[in-house]
């Protein structure tokens, strides 16, 4: 399955952008417009769309690859949270509990049954 980085970037908004170039050390501007030049380029390979995003940014190649792993990582965490990736996660995870809950609460009325004599 071939990820189309492009989108996922344009996806993440401004704000998610700033919060990932704050590690970077990138105030929301320049991680915008970070964003949007990997975006522009990715389509070349991760190596020219560093390059091409460094030379229209005027930035160094290391704050703009460490700039692109971060937009990877909050990519695939909006990707986790939202969609149906999210709502898969969260229905696995409502499954469980009410797995857990029923196994608990069966084994509740065997220990008060045998506790006061019912079964």
């Amino acid at each position: 399955m071939a990820i189309d980085i492009s989108k996922i970037l344009s996806s993440l908004g401004d704000e998610l952008v700033a919060q990932a170039g704050e590690p970077v050390g990138l105030d929301k501007d320049q991680s915008v417009r970070v964003a949007k030049a990997l975006g522009q380029h990715i389509g070349g390979g991760k190596d020219l769309a560093i390059k091409a995003a460094a030379a229209d940014t005027g930035l160094t190649e290391d704050v703009i690859s460490s700039m692109l792993t971060k937009l990877i990582e909050a990519g695939k965490e909006k990707l986790l949270s939202e969609g149906a990736v999210g709502d898969a996660i969260e229905s696995a995870k409502d499954q469980a509990m009410t797995a857990v809950g029923n196994i608990g609460g069966e084994a509740a009325k065997g220990i008060f049954g045998k506790l006061f004599g019912k079964k």
